[in-house]
């Protein structure tokens, strides 16, 4: 940064005229670095160099040429305004290999001061838009002495900003410098000041790559559950688990930039949508298997003596016709195992029936039982097929409504937060 100043003596009407350059630090020794921002500690760092001039009669001298001052206690002898940085957190001078400064005084007394200064400055953002924001910084220089009766500042030239445009900062954009003079009241009088404005743009490659890109596959990678089995509950729970750990791992990781504030930004939307639609594939295999494993709860109707009689009457005759119908079996029995008697031949057949009833295709277990017991297993088996029929509609639906509800999402996302949403910049700490 480069600042002139020009003006005049100490006394009520002489002037100061400031100039000021921001360039980017390179091998060239009239060139220093941009603001470097940091949204942590909410400042800038910058490298100027500070020029001033103005004009004093009394150093007016006979010589044709400028003479220069390189002693630092010889210019401490001279006037000069006693300018300072009013938001700066720290500031220190170039000492190396010798101080960075130097001073000319011209034969009309005009005096030309430069120096090169590093600069922390304070910078309070407004980052309920990050990383999709802009911010304006100021660069407030005004006299700590003199007020406005006696020194007055102001920008020299049509241009006294300028900026080397082929260097760019990693992390912003700078789009333009506002520059301008101001009053400012104190309970000690009014100040005279110059201020040079920041207006920058965040850099959104940096993030769309390190953190939207990643967080939008991870939830895309949760949705692979509904193309799983209703019942592959290990797979589904494995990877429901894995994709929400990573995402909060990835929202932490993008939050270690930011300052601990209660703001919501507009990341914190977007990590915060990510987990819920992350989070919502969890709760869906939730529903999906409960909704295959639910029973249908029904009271029982009172029965009376005689319905229970009929009952085991009925279970009677099944039990003897199957026994008749079974002769065949005993004889095969009997023809493969001629020693045994018929007690142990009848139980040779009741441990065969329950084998072939566990063994057996479900429609001959279910010849195989009573009426009654056939008739609550059907009941049972055909509940469980509509169970899974359902489960299996609401992973159908899912595939679906999940990624247009991402979508949708993301269209309100950006236009909010890229054309609608507006930076409440607070004001300068000046």
């Amino acid at each position: 940064m480069k600042n002139n100043a020009s003006g005049g003596h100490f006394g009520n009407e002489e002037l100061i005229n400031f100039r000021s350059e921001y360039l980017k630090d390179s091998k060239d020794s009239k060139e220093v670095e941009r603001p470097k921002f940091d949204d942590r500690m909410n400042d800038f760092q910058v490298d100027i160099y500070f020029q001033e001039k103005w004009v004093d009669h009394r150093l007016e001298h006979n010589n044709t040429k400028r003479i220069l001052v390189k002693d630092p206690k010889l210019f401490g002898l001279l006037w000069h305004p006693d300018l300072y940085f009013a938001n700066a957190r720290t500031a220190s001078f170039h000492d190396v290999t010798q101080p960075n400064f130097l001073v000319w005084i011209y034969p009309n007394g005009t005096v030309w001061y430069d120096c090169r200064i590093s600069l922390t400055v304070l910078c309070m953002q407004d980052l309920a838009r990050y990383p999709l924001d802009s911010q304006n910084c100021g660069l407030r220089i005004l006299s700590y002495a003199y007020d406005e009766e006696q020194l007055i500042i102001r920008w020299s030239g049509a241009n006294p900003v300028e900026v080397n445009r082929g260097i760019r900062m990693p992390d912003m954009h700078l789009k333009h410098i506002k520059f301008y003079t101001k009053r400012d009241k104190y309970a000690t009088g009014i100040w005279s000041s110059a201020v040079a404005e920041f207006h920058v743009d965040r850099e959104i490659t940096h993030h769309i790559i390190q953190s939207y890109i990643p967080t939008s596959l991870i939830v895309i990678i949760s949705w692979f559950s509904f193309w799983l089995d209703v019942e592959a509950v290990p797979g589904r729970v494995s990877l429901s688990i894995t994709t929400l750990l990573t995402l909060a791992t990835q929202s932490s990781a993008a939050r270690m930039a930011l300052p601990q504030a209660s703001d919501v930004k507009a990341i914190d939307v977007w990590m915060g949508t990510c987990m819920a639609f992350v989070f919502s594939a969890m709760i869906e295999f939730t529903v999906v298997n409960y909704c295959i494993r639910r029973k249908v709860r029904t009271k029982p109707k009172p029965r009376g003596l005689s319905e229970q009689v009929h009952d085991l009457v009925a279970q009677y005759k099944e039990k003897k016709d199957k026994f008749t119908n079974g002769n065949c079996e005993i004889s095969y029995e009997l023809s493969l195992q001629p020693n045994e008697d018929n007690a142990s031949v009848q139980r040779n057949f009741e441990k065969k029936e329950v084998r072939e009833m566990n063994q057996a295709p479900l429609f001959v277990r279910r010849s195989l039982l009573p009426s009654s017991k056939r008739k609550t297993i059907e009941e049972r088996i055909n509940r469980v097929e509509e169970n899974r029929k359902y489960a299996q509609g609401i992973d159908r639906y899912s595939r679906a409504l999940f990624p247009l509800a991402f979508i949708i999402f993301n269209v309100f996302y950006w236009l909010y937060y890229l054309k609608y949403a507006v930076s409440n910049s607070p004001e300068l700490l000046l």
